[in-house]
């Protein structure tokens, strides 16, 4: 494996560096609620670092919002979230800690209801009942996010996806909303029970939502679910391995050399993950001192908005 050297830092830390490379390495990753997608990733992250000596230590959190805390305070040195959690973090919660390390999947916004409910666009949710997923996570943030940028009150109610389709089979929720990879296991669950309809954003919507939320793709949704015949327009959104700023610079370049040499088996653990260091620029967060480093060695063209 490729060792780097960094400049700048003082024989006292060279010295504790030193005694750190004679006893073990423990690499803190905080994943999310065990089943869903950041805590696969973190999984097979985990085997690939335990594979290189960096004694990884997977915890599970409640997601990408509680790693954002988590990462800021430096309980954890590494963590998974969404670009619509870094940016929070990072420019409305100033946690300046947090640092980019590598984009992992794209995920898109599935705005799903009932089909048997007289429910044809996101305006008609004013009011309903409508399931955001678990209270702080990246769909709860992400789903907020849209509901305000356009004015749209609907009854919200948090929960587990198990307790939400449960919800929506009796009922209790017209539909629910979720960031996911196409296509999505849940809504496959539920149309095995349910007829479901794709909520569509209108050109305005559209327009409103990209113009207020940049760090979104303007994206669609591929007609890959029961009766939806033609592409959905929506938004997605990448999420990506995040770090504390202040972890080991080497560290962080070794992760990634990890990481990118073994990229097969992160794409093998989970059929969304796109482990290329030249989307880069889908990153919204500057990136941490041994990232920087890394993709420069690799010749990666490194953009503006992440160089901190």
């Amino acid at each position: 494996m490729k060792r780097r050297t960094f400049c700048g830092i003082s024989i006292a830390a060279l010295s504790v560096l030193a005694t750190s490379c004679k006893t073990a390495r423990y690499v803190r990753i905080g994943a999310g609620n065990p089943g869903g997608a950041f805590f696969v990733f973190a999984g097979a992250i985990s085997t690939l670092l335990d594979t290189v000596g960096l004694n990884p230590r997977v915890q599970t959190t409640g997601g990408g919002a509680q790693n954002a805390i988590l990462l800021d305070m430096g309980e954890i040195d590494i963590g998974i979230m969404n670009n619509i959690d870094a940016a929070k973090a990072i420019y409305e919660d100033d946690r300046f800690n947090v640092r980019s390390i590598m984009p992992i999947f794209n995920g898109t916004h599935h705005f799903v209801v009932n089909a048997d409910q007289p429910i044809h666009s996101l305006s008609e949710l004013e009011g309903q009942p409508f399931g955001l997923g678990n209270r702080g996570s990246t769909h709860d943030v992400a789903a907020r996010q849209v509901f305000d940028i356009l004015g749209i009150k609907p009854r919200v109610q948090n929960a587990g996806k198990g307790d939400t389709n449960n919800m929506v089979r009796d009922g209790l929720l017209r539909g629910f909303f979720a960031t996911s990879a196409v296509p999505m296991p849940v809504i496959l669950e539920l149309q095995t029970s349910l007829n479901l309809r794709l909520l569509e954003f209108t050109d305005e919507e559209y327009l409103l939502v990209g113009n207020r939320a940049p760090w979104l793709i303007k994206d669609s949704i591929a007609p890959v679910y029961n009766g939806v015949e033609n592409p959905v327009k929506s938004f997605s959104s990448w999420s990506a391995l995040m770090a504390n700023k202040n972890v080991d610079p080497q560290v962080v370049y070794d992760i990634l050399d990890a990481c990118y040499s073994g990229a097969d088996s992160i794409e093998r653990a989970h059929s969304s993950a796109d482990i290329d260091p030249n989307l880069i620029s889908t990153l919204v967060a500057p990136l941490h001192s041994g990232a920087e480093a890394y993709y420069r060695d690799k010749g990666i063209i490194i953009p503006d908005k992440l160089v901190s």
